[in-house]
């Protein structure tokens, strides 16, 4: 019987993986290992039909001065149960200088859930461009209230030009 017990953990883990609810606001830092540099770093998870779609948000000061980038991201559940998020579209910014459109971030997470706290922890790499090497580093968000202060909230329920926002309604 225990060895029954421990073959049908086993099995059902992954599957478990699968059901775990990842929609919703995610805020924590992205730490970049090139730089060594630790920036804000948010995302909001939508599941429609089936399928995730996320909006990401980043943050900076120079010179007391705060730049900010939102990317819509696809976001998939691996076979594994890794959450696999990668740029989409870059929807606004107002970085410094002109942003390469050809670097494209890949983000692949693992779901923690301890008692009453979700997280998602991993590494991200972004790819080389022309003018840009490649950049490695680690992700750490956890789930937060959805009323929770977030730029990225407050930028979505501005520019509501769709659907999109449910899960932070």
């Amino acid at each position: 019987m225990k060895n029954f017990t421990l073959i049908m953990v086993a099995i059902c883990c992954p599957v478990f993986a699968f059901c775990q609810d990842i929609t919703g606001l995610w805020k924590g830092t992205m730490y970049n290992d090139s730089t060594q540099q630790t920036t804000e770093y948010e995302i909001v998870i939508i599941k429609e039909k089936g399928k995730y779609t996320a909006f990401s948000h980043t943050s900076y000061v120079i010179n007391d001065k705060k730049y900010f980038g939102i990317k819509k991201i696809n976001v998939r559940v691996a076979k594994d149960g890794k959450i696999v998020m990668q740029d989409a579209k870059l929807v606004e910014e107002n970085y410094p200088g002109q942003p390469n459109k050809n670097v494209i971030q890949l983000n692949v997470l693992d779901l923690v859930n301890n008692a009453d706290e979700a997280a998602l922890n991993g590494l991200f790499v972004t790819n080389r461009s022309k003018d840009y090497r490649a950049l490695t580093g680690r992700i750490s968000i956890k789930k937060v209230n959805p009323l929770t202060q977030s730029d990225l909230v407050l930028y979505l329920q501005r520019n509501n030009s769709s659907q999109d926002f449910t899960a932070v309604k």
